[in-house]
């Protein structure tokens, strides 16, 4: 009976050993396992040692897995929209940066303004880009690139895409081969946002680059226009001065305008007042709109404001009470009213929000130092064919949209007009 119950104990004990045995094999393998990746990944180039091919390369590869995977569509279901950020590095606010953001957007083809633009602002872009479905594929690439390229870029602007839902039979485009980099290349400038070829959805856009954005402020701007300098850093003082940043109860309806000029083609823009007003003296800078809409802009109070000597700090100088047609650009809260989506292609998409505002009971006060210069002279001659036709269109809905503000906002006593 003893020796029975030695040899079971024995043949137990010689089991167990084989088990451990496995257990020990099957670790082992484990650990060669995380091991030979961990060489893998201390063994491979590091991003700074790759061409500026490669890293673009890589870049649009994450920029096409996200586009896939992290997609969402706006409210009608015909647009799909992706923010590209995080693919490049995390953007993680647990509440508002107290920080101005410039928000603007454009068609794929207008890429290489953002450059300018990043390098002027000197601090955050949000940027909403639009691409048809074929051009998709090179939409990427061209973010991808002068993401690699410019460190103005890389450090500071956010990119998202908007496209058309493709249908169920149309070809995923792709890059094959790649294309050579082309930062900065103007050779395709000729292209319109607004042109037939494409419904361009610009308040969707403007929405999109907005929702990407994280600061308390936002400056909503046409990817054409250039800041004037030191802009964001001077109102960053004003806004620390007047506790904008603690929600200050005296500015929390009070947007804060930013004049608007228009540089002739090929006139380098001004950056401060005194190579503004030289300027306009020799005719090569003018207000914003003064040729097609001289009253879309008149009430900024161009001469007075130019009389204005230039202040030591930003401040503002007067309030306007708002009367249609006056579409300003200013500097908002980031939790101002969003634009009405319906309005797409030319015509009274931006005024539409300007006229909320409005209604909501926001003041417009006009700011002494900073303004901005639209690149160009801006003639009858510079729409396309269909600008008419779209603008009358959004006329008709224009209406319908102050109609409906009325019951959106019924205990207020303005209105649009």
């Amino acid at each position: 009976m003893i020796i029975g119950s030695c040899a079971k104990f024995i043949l137990l004990l010689t089991c167990l050993v084989a088990i451990l045995q496995i257990i020990h094999l099957i670790l082992l393998n484990h650990l060669e396992i995380i091991r030979s990746q961990r060489t893998k990944i201390f063994q491979e180039p590091k991003g700074e040692s790759l061409s500026p091919e490669q890293q673009a390369r890589l870049i649009y590869e994450k920029f096409e897995d996200t586009l896939d995977s992290k997609h969402y569509f706006d409210s009608t279901g015909v647009y799909r929209i992706v923010n590209l950020a995080d693919t490049v590095r995390p953007l993680v606010f647990s509440e508002p940066n107290p920080d101005i953001t410039l928000v603007t957007h454009c068609s794929y083809n207008h890429l290489s303004k953002v450059i300018p633009l990043a390098k002027q602002w000197q601090g955050l872009v949000s940027v909403a880009v639009y691409s048809e479905v074929e051009n998709i594929a090179l939409t990427l690439w061209k973010i991808a690139s002068i993401q690699v390229d410019v460190k103005a870029i890389k450090d500071n602007v956010s990119f998202s895409v908007v496209t058309p839902i493709p249908s169920k039979d149309e070809p995923v485009p792709t890059l094959s081969p790649f294309p050579a980099l082309d930062i900065g290349n103007n050779s395709d400038e000729y292209f319109q946002n607004y042109d037939v070829i494409m419904i361009y959805p610009n308040n969707l856009l403007r929405n999109v680059a907005r929702r990407a954005s994280h600061s308390e402020f936002i400056f909503t701007i046409d990817v054409d226009m250039v800041p004037s300098e030191n802009l964001r850093q001077e109102f960053l003082l004003f806004a620390t001065k007047k506790g904008l940043f603690r929600k200050n109860r005296r500015y929390d309806k009070t947007v804060f305008v930013i004049p608007v000029f228009e540089a002739k083609e090929g006139v380098s823009p001004p950056m401060n007042k005194p190579q503004l007003l030289s300027l306009i003296e020799t005719g090569e800078v003018r207000p914003f709109y003064a040729q097609i809409c001289p009253k879309c802009q008149d009430l900024t109070n161009y001469e007075g404001w130019l009389n204005e000597p230039p202040g030591s700090e930003m401040a503002t100088i007067f309030d306007v009470l708002w009367k249609d047609p006056w579409e300003p650009f200013y500097i908002a809260s980031n939790n101002v009213p969003l634009y009405d989506e319906r309005f797409k292609q030319y015509g009274f998409n931006r005024i539409s929000q300007v006229c909320e505002l409005h209604v909501a009971g926001y003041t417009f006060s006009v700011m002494n130092n900073g303004f901005l210069v639209h690149r160009g002279f801006k003639t009858e001659q510079n729409f396309h064919i269909e600008k008419d036709r779209e603008q009358e269109s959004n006329r008709l809905l224009f209406r319908v949209f102050k109609a409906e503000l009325k019951y959106k906002y019924i205990d207020s006593s303005r209105r649009c007009y």
